[in-house]
């Protein structure tokens, strides 16, 4: 029994051995002398980075044997768009004579660059004890995000500056910066509302508070503190100071003016008259400054024209006239090159808008000012070398009229460009003399919204506000032409 056990283990084996030999010569034909499509590189899924070329290289599959295997033709089809991540199909058919064979791949387009952080500041960098940095700019810029510099973090390790970014592909960009703690920035206080307020005796002050911001810790608004207070009962001065102080006791302070003023009476206290004249108007906005005069019962002097921006407000001239404001003359045209160009040109217009004046009003007006003013040297280059205005200044006051000029500038027609600056022009220029005349035009929206500002300052440190007369004192310029 054991000797044919034996036997039947080697019929076996020999079996196998057989059918191991003929796979063995079948694999040996098949890879080295059958002839085929052979690949020598091709990988079903491949990663392509963002923005680089995609192609696919023809070297890496030829047909035939192991021994001689010529190049094949390939088709592609489908496309990759490497300005868009995604995932992206491609078939390639291979063909040689008549045989073909095709296979897919997926081209996966990839993010897989980091983010380049860019510092604009010298170091060593500032940064405050709450570990905020300032005095610097972080840019931070990515192939696919582009700009993604408001993503970008910070920390502070043993005197550095760790900053990070991440893009949406969760490539994470680093940079280090030497930085060092370092607050003596101070904070930054902004008042709500005007920085000089007037109020009627016994009215009411309502506090319009401020705000503070720090480089530091931000937001500072309620920590702010005023001193001092407004006793609406009594006239004068008031002046409440606002201080706030940050982290690293770095004080700022800021001031605001309250003048409480005697609304009803307004006594001339120590001969101090303010003339308040406008020229080149009427316009659309002599109405709202004649609500404003009326609401302080404050008379002005208007130098008119009859230029195109001012047709068409004739009533509002005869208001002012009406309500007791001086009606002075300015110019017909305020063409330069005319009325400067001989004594006759000048006239002629001044009698124009006398005559317009009268017709509106009933009066005809003997008080005058010159476009430019007196001093002006804009004249000489028409009067082909005639000196005009030394003759004029003469010619004027011959003919019996009075010519006025000016000692308060508001600069709204050089200058300033919002009602706070002309106010602030008027105010500073005012003091103890007995005369000042301040030059305004009521053409100018932001200048006319400056007149209450300027009547309430003057109300409540004792001017009187007056209309220029015929015997007003004198107030003129020296002559340069």
């Amino acid at each position: 029994m054991e000797e044919k056990k034996v036997q039947i283990d080697k019929k076996i084996l020999f079996s196998l051995i057989g059918i191991l030999s003929f796979l063995i010569i079948f694999l040996i034909i098949y890879f080295f002398f059958l002839p085929r499509f052979r690949f020598s590189d091709f990988d079903e899924k491949i990663d392509i980075s963002f923005a680089n070329d995609f192609s696919y290289q023809s070297d890496n599959v030829c047909y035939g044997t192991f021994f001689n295997c010529e190049k094949v033709k390939v088709l592609e089809e489908g496309s990759v768009d490497t300005s868009k991540l995604g995932s992206y199909k491609v078939t390639y058919v291979f063909s040689y004579n008549d045989k073909k064979i095709s296979k897919d791949q997926i081209v996966n387009v990839v993010d897989n660059e980091s983010p380049v952080i860019e510092i604009n500041g010298e170091e060593p960098l500032n940064y405050c004890a709450n570990g905020k940095g300032y005095g610097y700019k972080v840019l931070a810029t990515d192939n696919y995000d582009g700009d993604i510099s408001d993503k970008v973090t910070s920390k502070i390790v043993d005197d550095k500056i760790v900053f990070e970014v991440v893009d949406s592909s969760g490539n994470k960009g680093i940079l280090e910066k030497k930085g060092i703690l370092n607050d003596k920035e101070l904070p930054i206080i902004k008042l709500n509302g005007e920085s000089s307020v007037f109020i009627p005796l016994n009215g009411e002050y309502i506090e319009a508070n401020a705000t503070a911001t720090d480089n530091c810790d931000g937001d500072l608004t309620n920590k702010i503190t005023i001193d001092g207070s407004v006793d609406e009962t009594k006239t004068g001065e008031y002046k409440l100071v606002y201080k706030v102080k940050d982290s690293n006791n770095n004080e700022s302070s800021t001031t605001r003016y309250v003048y409480v003023y005697q609304a009803s009476d307004y006594p001339s206290l120590d001969g101090k008259n303010v003339y308040l004249t406008f020229d080149d108007g009427p316009s659309k906005y002599t109405g709202k400054l004649l609500d404003v005069l009326k609401k302080y019962n404050v008379k002005a002097t208007f130098f008119v024209t009859d230029q195109g921006l001012t047709k068409g407000y004739d009533d509002v001239l005869k208001r002012a006239y009406d309500e007791g404001h001086t009606i002075g003359l300015h110019s017909a045209s305020h063409n330069y090159g005319y009325i400067y160009s001989n004594l006759d040109a000048y006239f002629n217009d001044l009698y124009a808008i006398q005559d317009k004046v009268k017709r509106i009003t009933g009066f005809a007006p003997m008080i005058v000012r010159f476009p430019g003013g007196g001093s002006n040297t804009i004249s000489a280059n028409y009067d082909n070398g005639s000196h005009i205005m030394s003759m004029l200044t003469k010619a004027v006051q011959a003919k019996g009229f009075r010519y006025f000029d000016w000692n308060v500038d508001s600069k709204d027609a050089n200058g300033a460009k919002t009602s706070a600056q002309v106010a602030s022009n008027v105010i500073n220029s005012l003091g103890n003399k007995n005369t000042y005349v301040v030059l305004q035009h009521d053409i100018k929206e932001f200048s006319v919204d400056a007149v209450e500002t300027i009547i309430q300052f003057g109300l409540s440190h004792g001017y009187s506000f007056q209309a220029l007369k015929m015997d007003s004192p004198r107030v003129e310029h020296r002559i340069n032409n």
